[in-house]
């Protein structure tokens, strides 16, 4: 059956192999739960885990993908290389594993306080971790805290380069569902290499966590309080003020850059951020999510010619979520669970309520539209009422590039969803556009 992907729900998350101390504690606690599977010793792996529902939750999971792996692949027999990698405040960790029917990749993924939140087993590959494209290092990175108000913290890194000026700067903002600081998605780091291909060009760039990701099991952030604003504006407004007072920024040269929602929510993150010098659009959805989402569905389901009985029963589930989301009657008092995603009703009164393009059209900034011609996620029907709605008006640029996908990636034909999962990068057309918008 063929995997719904979107990004609202795709949350793998590999990286880099600098090893540090922390790092290193992380590969020997990967080492310690996987020893004790190898030696039947499987009771002694509950500590890795919280003790609240989540974390219940995830100990069941993992247990039984544990007990399927070993069934159908045989005792474990060697445990091999662990590597590990930082996403943000969290940590992942791969390990080679060796049983009687061949080798696989272990990937443990653990939350801040180093406990379990996931195991995934996949083949062996050689490239288990995201690798840069460029060896660029004329550039410092600097740790910082995002704080929108009292009760969130958003670790984040600013990237600076080796200038004695002060650089204009880009502040990156992700798309929905819960993302690390560099939009991890299997082996590939959107903005990472977003980031550091403006920083070789002279360009600092703000980067941080997402809020869904940092809280994404935990108070003060639960699901039924979140909007477009606690999800995505406020945090993106907190982040853009903060980078104006860093040492080494032009703060009258900042850029907001956002990707797919992040994109969607960019004039609404402009009007009330205060001075800015322009706004950059990737992958902007024009419409209501509740309109985009179903022709998402539609696609994905038929893109092989033929729909399944599982993948129409989800098809029907979706349009059913999607008619009571947009319900007359949907109010503050309706269940979660018959809306889209078993998201709280605040999120789709939101969503119905916005209107991204009204609000570009009001913006006095200059504004650039970058479009990929193979996106399914946010396709060109977006991009042409951008377009219709943009004429005339002064600073608006747009290009597409055909052969990019919604996380710009260059291939051919339609995208599809697994493409996410092969090891790629940005291409670097992207980052000369955005690069000469924001040097001009």
């Amino acid at each position: 059956m063929k995997q719904f992907i979107l990004s609202l729900l795709i949350v793998l998350l590999i990286g880099n192999n600098n090893v540090s101390a922390q790092e290193n504690g992380y590969i020997k606690l990967t080492k310690s739960y996987i020893g004790a599977i190898k030696r039947n010793e499987a009771f002694k792996t509950k500590s890795y885990f919280d003790t609240n529902f989540f974390g219940r939750i995830a100990a069941y999971q993992t247990e039984k993908t544990v007990e399927d792996f070993l069934k159908e692949k045989g005792a474990i027999v060697a445990i091999e290389k662990t590597e590990a990698d930082t996403m943000g405040c969290k940590m992942a960790t791969a390990t080679a594993v060796k049983t009687q029917k061949g080798k696989f990749i272990w990937y443990h993924f653990y939350d801040q306080a180093q406990k379990l939140q996931s195991l995934q087993i996949d083949t062996f590959e050689n490239q288990w971790f995201y690798k840069p494209e460029t060896n660029f290092s004329n550039y410092i990175t600097r740790e910082v805290l995002i704080e929108p108000n009292l009760y969130i913290k958003l670790p984040g890194t600013l990237y600076l380069p080796k200038t004695t000026k002060k650089a204009p700067l880009v502040v990156l903002v992700h798309g929905s569902g819960p993302h690390d600081r560099n939009c991890t998605i299997g082996k590939n780091k959107i903005f990472k290499d977003i980031a550091l291909g403006l920083v070789e060009k002279g360009i600092a760039v703000l980067a941080y966590d997402k809020r869904t990701f940092v809280y994404q099991f935990n108070n003060p952030f639960p699901i039924d309080s979140m909007d477009y604003y606690s999800e995505t504006i406020d945090d993106a407004v907190a982040a853009i003020r903060f980078a104006k007072k860093q040492e080494g920024i032009d703060s009258n040269r900042v850029v907001l850059a956002g990707h797919s929602q992040g994109a969607m929510c960019a004039p609404k993150i402009a009007e009330m951020a205060g001075r800015l010098k322009g706004v950059v659009l990737l992958a902007a959805p024009a419409r209501s999510l509740l309109d985009i989402v179903p022709e998402q569905i539609e696609y994905i389901n038929t893109i092989d010619g033929k729909v399944t009985p599982e993948e129409e029963q989800q098809a029907n589930t979706i349009n059913w979520q999607v008619k009571n989301s947009k319900s007359e009657k949907l109010n503050l008092k309706t269940k979660s669970g018959t809306l889209l995603f078993g998201v709280g009703p605040k999120y789709w009164l939101c969503d119905r309520q916005f209107k991204q393009v009204e609000t570009a059209k009001k913006l006095n900034l200059p504004i650039l539209n970058i479009q990929g011609g193979r996106d399914y996620n946010v396709t060109l029907k977006e991009f042409r009422i951008w377009e219709e709605a943009m004429k005339g008006k002064v600073g608006y640029q747009q290009v597409v590039f055909d052969d990019l996908d919604h996380s710009f990636f260059k291939g051919n034909g339609m995208g599809k969803p697994e493409d996410i999962q092969k090891a790629n990068h940005v291409d670097k057309r992207v980052i000369e556009r955005i690069s000469a918008f924001t040097l001009q």
